[in-house]
């Protein structure tokens, strides 16, 4: 609720009653989903918003403050997820069908806190290029 879509669109525009990204990393190319729940009458509005926003992802970089909000979320959902024996074992089983090793979680941890606004405008302007955008609604 603190991150930049939903700030920006449903606190500050009011154009929309959620907005959230989330990305399933995988070993093969992955899917990045920016979603919007809208009212039928903002949907265009608010469609238009998004696209500005990720235009300022790929041109504006990142402040020092939101990097810092975002590796902290991250790192912090990556070890809530971790907090029982199951998921503990669920994700080493998972690590090693992955062949990624019981040293990921040290690995990823490093990964996340190496990441600089420059790498996000990078990575940004190569992957946020090209988007598909599928609007569902009413009949």
């Amino acid at each position: 609720m603190a991150g930049r879509l939903f700030v920006e669109l449903r606190d500050r525009s009011a154009l929309a009653y959620t907005a959230a990204s989330y990305y399933d990393p995988v070993r093969e190319p992955g899917l990045l989903v920016l979603y919007l729940g809208t009212a039928p009458d903002n949907s265009a509005r608010a469609e238009q918003a998004l696209m500005r926003e990720v235009q300022k992802i790929r041109d504006v970089p990142v402040g020092a403050d939101e990097l810092a909000r975002a590796k902290g979320y991250l790192l912090g959902r990556y070890a809530m997820d971790r907090r029982t024996n199951e998921r503990l074992a669920w994700y080493l089983a998972f690590y090693e069908v992955e062949t990624v090793g019981r040293a990921y979680p040290d690995r990823f941890r490093r990964q996340v806190e190496s990441v600089t606004s420059a790498d996000i405008q990078r990575v940004a302007r190569t992957y946020l290029a090209t988007l598909t955008t599928i609007v569902l609604g009413p009949r």
